[in-house]
């Protein structure tokens, strides 16, 4: 990938986030990033394949494996391991001041097209497949009983997808000690 591409990408994080889809123009980008707006056209053929093109970008960078590790967890450290993964992913979305807007217009795209839902679910459901191997494998060490696996995942799932919606908002919720919270709570 060029410089360029890159350049493209991170100014229509930037402006999507601050201006919204709709505000936003490709001539917007373009001067953002110091090209014109042709130049945009090389590596986008319309706004909404750069649309689509900056949410697989978010979505490597939000996936479930980048956050949490089973190879880390042993019967040690367990609980501990689960909360500081946890909390480092909520500490790299709270560094990044657009990542609950833009994530908002992706959530408000889905309303209207219904790809981005699907894409949506499909990111939630990685995260609840994730945690319910992370689960199965504590009940495997034995720091986990083997009840309501599939709820103590979902419950998790949640929690990081509400917390989503609110790192970086103006709504001062404690985040880590709810993710710790919730962590201790299913063990």
């Amino acid at each position: 990938m060029s410089i360029k591409y890159e350049q493209i990408l991170e100014a229509a994080y930037k402006l999507f986030a601050e201006n919204g889809f709709e505000k936003t123009s490709l001539s917007m980008i373009a001067k953002e990033v110091g090209v014109t707006k042709p130049a945009i056209y090389y590596y986008f053929s319309s706004k909404e394949e750069l649309i689509k093109e900056l949410f697989k970008v978010i979505v490597k960078e939000i996936n479930f494996s980048k956050f949490f590790s089973i190879c880390k967890y042993s019967k040690e450290n367990f609980e501990t391991q689960l909360i500081h993964d946890g909390i480092r992913m909520i500490q790299v979305q709270k560094k990044d001041v657009y990542y609950s807007k833009i994530l908002n217009e992706y959530v408000v795209l889905s309303m209207r097209e219904e790809k981005y839902g699907d894409w949506l679910q499909e990111i939630l459901q990685d995260y609840l497949e994730g945690f319910i191997e992370i689960l199965h494998f504590g009940v495997e060490l034995g720091v986990l009983k083997n009840e309501k696996i599939e709820a103590k995942a979902q419950l998790l799932t949640l929690v990081v997808e509400g917390l989503d919606k609110y790192v970086g908002s103006s709504f001062n919720l404690h985040v880590e000690e709810i993710w710790s919270l919730t962590v201790k709570s299913i063990l």
